[in-house]
């Protein structure tokens, strides 16, 4: 099907075959189809979302309580973490409102 020139896509491809082969399906979109895709891609930003999360807790318990936090702590374990960090210095306080949240 290469014409030889530069212009060649797929788009341009796909016309002339069908052009060629009458007796080709038409394609249709399946509303399910589509509905189950999205609801991958939603499960997908959801598991996103939840690492950064993670994350950033990690991080800010690492700020906290230097070499103490867990990688893979509760949310309970986080709490006790951030509640038993030393000083209260305003910083200290932020980051341990923002672990919290």
């Amino acid at each position: 099907m290469a014409t030889g020139n530069e212009r060649k896509t797929n788009l341009v491809d796909a016309h002339s075959a069908a052009r060629r082969s009458p007796s080709l399906r038409r394609v249709q979109t399946v509303p399910v189809l589509i509905a189950l895709g999205l609801l991958v891609d939603r499960c997908n930003e959801l598991g996103r979302a939840r690492t950064e999360t993670l994350n950033r807790i990690h991080r800010l318990l690492l700020e906290l309580v230097a070499g103490a936090a867990k990688r893979f702590s509760s949310a309970r374990q986080a709490r006790a973490a951030a509640d038993a960090a030393g000083p209260r210095d305003p910083a200290n306080r932020v980051r341990r409102r923002l672990a919290v949240d």
